[in-house]
């Protein structure tokens, strides 16, 4: 039986039991198909009729004598005839209707002090308390000085005071125009400048404000019940260690029950979209949901497909939590922290003023709700933005299901008592390995990749601009997180640092490898730079920052751009990525699945969309360099020479004259074709020369090829 068969297997039994789990049930069909209906009709009508109760609700001013009583009954009135005489008319500055005045609802209360008529509205025995200074006066010299106090938390307070204001607000324009009226003048005399606003927005969402949380709250409580059964439940049935058993690989048993969850998940989501999509058709709230333009299909459908990585990530996650629960309750109880921590960067993003830009577009959960937001909102989202949320979110998502695969199979995960999730960090229990596990591997760099980006942000604020003080914190900041991070993971899990870095002297034949791909790979990575920007169209941001970045490297002593573009990166990004990564996929992957996967996560860790293809590309060659040499130092070599020529080469006329370059060619990234053709040659010589094997087995076999994948690569607890 091969591995699709086997993991099919699991898959169906697994989801036919689930569907048949009342829980599941009722939280995946029954809560979106009946309480969305209930709760946005329900909500729209509870708002409708708060709003007429509000208008039709006497409002109750408290004055100080009866002198105000006069004056306030005399606002009123000369307001209603003054809005009735005009009505057609009648708008606010920005066009919208304006508030009523006060009218026949107005009902006045004397008080004998100011502290009485404060105490009253405190303990809302009425709604606005108004304080004249004097009698009112329609005198051009006396300006009628009034003191209104409202409860800012009592809504027919706030709404009695919004209508007091707007009704002082048209008093002063009616005597404004009376008092031009009686001396002949313009009404223009008092308004030098009127604005005329036009509001190019589209019409307010709710839809677009509260779904998108929604969504995602309801993805994640639909991998909920799955994840909770498939692992606490099945232990506290007492099948899970039967099941454990079995002749079948546990990898098996994981996948089946990990797209369980995430099948679950999916449906879960698509079934709450359906069922907005259906209340706002049938219940007609598209003018008030929608904004009146109607339902976008196709943003929900695009949403919907943006969930599936999200769905992969929390049903990992889940199933990873709970794994480490005894019984049902507990799981639930292990739950909670994880919807309150998801719950933070979900209500961050909902907030009307975060925007998906800068650091928002990494931040999990949040760079989803505030994606969904802008496609619901249809406002305009760059292919930028959205491969970064989609990558960002698919590289959470693997490290996640890496750590649901490592925590489901442990024995003392699946056997252990309550204490196993305090024994897995317990370094006593720690067994010694040569290299990190792929777990501890690709969840280190999933972790460093928001942080990174989070940093990278933070240097650009902090120097305003200026790219000396971006790559002077880069250079500081890196070998923190590069190197003394990974060096800490493996000291403390016991792992080989040696042996993990790859530490050992190169052969020879490697060194001279190294050279060739460092001296000439600026040169075709220069030339497809350009390719690049000629079928995607560079912005001019983009050349702007290359401009900066070439004006301050002219600066800076040779020796510092060395320093900080090429020795620090070059070995810090090696120990890591060729070094602490590419060991971690060596135990799990085939040689150029891990080759190649380790030069694509190099290439985004980049951040620079029209880089990351070449980026790649030359972090392949270089995890070829380590994986054939086995040995990281051809690989520091190589990438010091590369950062260091490029650099130099692009800023220093002297040497792109020695290459014949002119500085208009560099300018736009296009070298002499006779220096790209020889660079071509010198860099594919290179690439043979590391890939070609020597008294080996074929290029593409695993267990003979440079890394030593024998050994034990996991270092888990006992």
């Amino acid at each position: 039986m091969s591995f699709q068969h086997r993991v099919r297997t699991v898959y169906v039994k697994e989801l036919v039991d689930i569907l048949r789990d009342r829980r599941t049930l009722i939280a995946m069909i029954v809560v979106p198909i009946v309480l969305y209906p209930l709760l946005m009709i329900g909500s729209l009508q509870a708002i409708a009729i708060q709003g007429e109760h509000l208008k039709s609700q006497q409002v109750l001013v408290g004055v100080l004598n009866d002198e105000a009583v006069a004056d306030l009954a005399r606002l009123v009135t000369e307001d209603a005839q003054y809005v009735a005489a005009l009505a057609p008319e009648m708008k606010d500055d920005e066009g919208g209707d304006v508030e009523p005045g006060l009218g026949e609802s107005l009902r006045a209360r004397k008080y004998a002090s100011v502290e009485d008529l404060r105490a009253a509205v405190q303990d809302r025995s009425i709604q606005l308390g108004l304080v004249f200074d004097g009698p009112v006066s329609t005198d051009p010299h006396v300006s009628n000085r009034i003191q209104p106090y409202y409860d800012k938390e009592d809504p027919p307070s706030v709404y009695a005071y919004m209508r007091f204001k707007a009704m002082i607000e048209r008093a002063n324009e009616r005597i404004r125009r009376l008092r031009l009226e009686e001396r002949n003048l313009p009404p223009t005399l008092t308004r030098p400048f009127v604005l005329a606003p036009t509001d190019l927005s589209s019409p307010p969402s709710v839809l677009g404000q509260i779904l998108p949380l929604v969504l995602v709250l309801m993805t994640i409580t639909g991998a909920i019940y799955p994840a909770i059964d498939l692992t606490a439940g099945e232990r506290e049935r007492g099948t899970l260690e039967t099941l454990m058993v079995c002749p079948v690989p546990i990898i098996d048993l994981i996948s089946g029950k990990f797209l369980v969850v995430t099948t679950i998940a999916i449906l879960g989501a698509a079934l709450n979209l359906a069922s907005v999509c259906v209340t706002v058709y049938f219940g007609g709230l598209n003018a008030v949901v929608a904004g009146g333009g109607g339902l976008p299909v196709g943003q929900l459908l695009l949403i919907l497909l943006c969930l599936i990585p999200f769905a992969v990530l929390m049903s990992a996650i889940m199933l990873a939590v709970c794994s480490y629960a005894r019984t049902f309750k507990e799981a639930q109880n292990y739950v909670t922290p994880v919807i309150l921590a998801v719950l933070i960067p979900g209500g961050i993003a909902a907030m009307p003023a975060t925007r998906l830009e800068g650091t928002m577009l990494v931040v999990p959960v949040g760079n989803m709700v505030l994606l969904a937001r802008e496609l619901l909102l249809g406002a305009h989202v760059s292919w930028v933005a959205l491969a970064t949320v989609l990558l960002s979110t698919t590289i959470y998502a693997a490290a996640a299901v890496a750590v649901a695969a490592k925590v489901f199979g442990k024995e003392s995960v699946v056997f252990a008592d309550s204490a196993s999730l305090r024994s897995t960090f317990d370094r006593r229990l720690i067994r010694p390995a040569p290299r990190p596990s792929f777990t501890m591997a690709f969840l280190l760099v999933s972790l460093l990749y928001p942080t990174w980006f989070f940093i990278q942000s933070a240097l650009g604020e902090k120097s305003g601009g200026d790219a000396r003080g971006v790559l002077h914190g880069t250079a500081l900041w890196m070998p923190l997180f590069f190197l003394v991070i990974p060096y800490a993971v493996l000291r403390y899990w016991k792992v080989d640092v040696a042996e993990t870095f790859r530490l050992r002297p190169p052969p020879a034949r490697y060194v001279v490898a190294a050279l060739l791909v460092g001296v000439s790979a600026w040169i075709p990575a220069t030339q497809l730079v350009a390719v690049l920007k000629s079928l995607t169209g560079a912005s001019a941001a983009l050349a702007e920052q290359e401009q900066a970045l070439a004006e301050a490297l002219r600066t800076m002593p040779v020796w510092m751009i060395l320093m900080i573009i090429a020795v620090i990166p070059g070995t810090c990004e090696e120990l890591l990525f060729r070094g602490f990564l590419l060991s971690g996929l060596a135990g799990v992957a085939r040689k150029w699945p891990a080759i190649i996967a380790c030069g694509v996560i190099f290439g985004v860790f980049h951040y620079m969309l029209i880089r990351v293809p070449i980026t790649a590309a030359i972090g392949v060659v270089l995890a070829l360099l380590v994986w054939q040499s086995r040995s990281i130092w051809p690989a520091v070599l190589a990438h010091v020479l590369h950062n260091g020529l490029g650099c130099l080469i692009s800023i220093d006329p002297t040497l792109q004259g020695a290459l014949g370059i002119t500085e208009e060619a560099m300018g736009a990234d296009r070298l002499p074709a006779r220096l790209v053709l020889i660079g071509t040659l010198i860099f594919t010589a290179g690439v043979l020369l590391a890939w070609w094997p020597v008294g080996r087995a074929s290029p593409g076999s695993r267990s003979a090829d440079a890394l030593d994948v024998s050994k034990p690569a996991v270092a888990e607890s006992s």
